[in-house]
Order: structure tokens, then C-alpha cells, then sequence
């Protein structure tokens, strides 16, 4: 799309002069837009080196009259479903990080229808095979399809637990208990604590330290997902990502310890610090409006 609003400056901006402003402004301006007719999360792509040019890009209501109907490639073969009562009663949902590869992830058009190691923690136990009877195995591809799309699941009291390895448990419980959306981050509840953290990409970009920096806009309290430079390049192959500007627009589920910047009066900050603990879902468009 052509126009978004900026609530830091209220204007609504066309993005050919968006994509002019001096390099810092637009970084700055770019994490506080909104769709200009319904208000939902929107996102700024810069002229690509495969010619595609700057534009507009946002999560629509799903009332707005310039809603595209997004439907990933993806979905029919891991079966992805949205409804949390879908799962079977008493099974628990599985998922085993050691397997996770990555994978890239596309979206067609329709229009019909500050330490290492943060990130690695994580309280161990055992969990003997027996006790692993009634289970639904998931991937993290899955689980953020079903976080985008089902309030329910969000919410939901479905237990689930995430394997390191063949035994060992990185985090057990509840979904609405261990996986928390940006916008649901606070100082007393998520400060140095390690969950599953979800939500979307405003900006991406790699500091002077190597550091790949996720960033979500303002709606999402700011958060920002910094991702290790010692795993960078395998994270930005594992997700086929050519440059930092295919990651606008994505949702991202990252498992990780949160902190608080400014002496825990700044903005929320998950450290990831391995890439099998990461999966990100890249939005692309093939229809671009000129």
C-alpha cells in the first residue's frame, strides 16, 4: 500500500517521500506506523535490490476496506491449525527444539478470498517415556501460526512443553502461562525471565557489535529481540533471509530471558542466543501497489 500514519508526527505519509526522510528519522519514524484506515500494525519496506519499490505494508482489520488476505505456503503441509479446542482433551503439545531447522516462508497475495548465553537458560528435568503417552508434536512454525491467528490458543490452558533435547525440558506449562505477546510484556511480571516471546518485526538491523536487532514498534512496547553476532549468519540462513529488510513485517517466536534497558526502566530486550530457539515468519508480497 501506498500511505501509512505515523503517530510519532500524526501524519499520514506516502511512501515514496517516507522512504527520502534522513536515514535516522525514517529508522525512528518506522516503528511507529499504523494503517491508515483501521489502525493495525503496519510496516515500511525500502526500495529492494530486485526492483521492487518502497512500500507500505500492514496487518489489517479484518473490516478494512485494504485488507489482503495473507496465506502461506507452508500451511497446508504442516497442517496448521488455529483453534485451541482442536487440540484433543488431555494431550500435550510437544515441541523439540533440537529438531527445528528453520525454513523459508512466503505469503501470497489474494485478493478474493547483554550477555551470552542469555536465551540458553532455562530450569532442566527428566521426563520418562511413559509419562510422554498422549502428546501432539509441534514445530515453532506451527505454534506461531496458531499465536498470529487464535486468540484462543493464546490464552489458552493447553499444556505444552518444549524439549532441549530427547529428555531434557527448556520450559513446561501452560500457553497463557509461558508464552507471552510483546504487547503483554511488563517490568514485574517478565523481567529477567525466561519464556517464549512472540510478536511483530517493525525494523531489522545489525549494530557496530555484530548484533542483529529485531525491533517492534511502539504498540509492542518497543520490544526488541537481539539476536547474537556468533549466530547471526546461521540464523539468517536457516530463514533464507538475503538482507535485514526481508524481515519487516514478520512475526517472530523467540525463546530468550527479557530485560528491561536503562536500569529496568527502558524498553523490554530478549536475548536469543541460539538459533534453534528462533523461528520467524517472513510476509513478502508479490503484488506491489505503485
Amino acid at each position: 500500500m501506498q500511505h501509512a500514519k505515523c503517530t510519532s508526527d500524526g501524519k499520514v505519509w506516502e511512501a515514496l517521500p517516507f522512504s527520502q526522510l534522513e536515514p535516522s528519522i525514517l529508522d525512528s519514524k518506522r516503528l511507529s506506523l499504523l494503517c491508515a484506515e483501521c489502525g493495525e500494525f503496519a510496516w515500511f519496506r525500502k526500495e529492494s535490490r530486485h526492483g521492487h519499490p518502497a512500500h507500505f505494508c500492514a496487518r489489517h482489520d479484518s473490516e478494512c476496506n485494504l485488507k489482503i488476505e495473507y496465506i502461506t505456503s507452508d500451511e497446508h503441509r504442516d497442517n496448521a491449525i488455529t483453534e485451541e479446542d482442536q487440540v484433543a482433551a488431555g494431550d500435550t503439545i510437544i515441541v523439540r527444539l533440537d529438531q527445528e531447522e528453520g525454513g523459508k516462508v512466503e505469503v501470497k497475495d489474494v485478493l478474493a478470498p547483554p550477555r551470552e548465553g542469555y536465551g540458553e537458560g532455562g530450569r532442566t528435568f527428566i521426563i520418562k517415556g511413559k509419562n510422554r503417552e498422549s502428546n501432539q508434536q509441534f514445530t515453532l512454525r506451527r505454534i506461531l501460526h496458531r499465536l498470529v491467528q487464535s486468540p484462543t490458543f493464546r490464552n489458552s490452558n493447553s499444556k505444552i512443553v518444549f524439549y532441549k533435547n530427547a529428555e531434557e525440558i527448556m520450559l513446561s506449562g501452560q500457553v497463557l502461562d509461558i508464552v507471552c505477546g510483546f504487547k503483554d510484556i511488563t517490568k514485574n511480571q517478565h523481567d529477567n525471565k525466561i519464556m517464549f516471546y512472540w510478536g511483530p518485526i517493525a525494523s531489522a538491523k545489525k549494530s557496530s557489535n555484530g548484533i542483529v536487532w529485531l525491533n517492534s514498534g511502539g504498540q509492542y512496547r518497543s520490544v526488541s529481540v537481539a539476536i547474537f553476532n556468533d549466530i547471526v549468519e546461521e540464523f539468517l540462513s536457516l530463514f533464507d533471509v538475503d538482507e535485514l529488510e526481508d524481515l519487516a513485517g514478520a512475526y517472530v517466536l523467540v525463546a530468550g530471558r527479557c530485560h528491561f534497558t536503562g536500569n529496568g526502566e527502558g524498553k523490554p530486550v530478549i536475548w536469543c542466543g541460539t538459533s534453534k530457539y528462533i523461528f520467524v515468519r517472513k510476509y513478502r508480497s508479490n503484488n506491489f501497489q505503485v
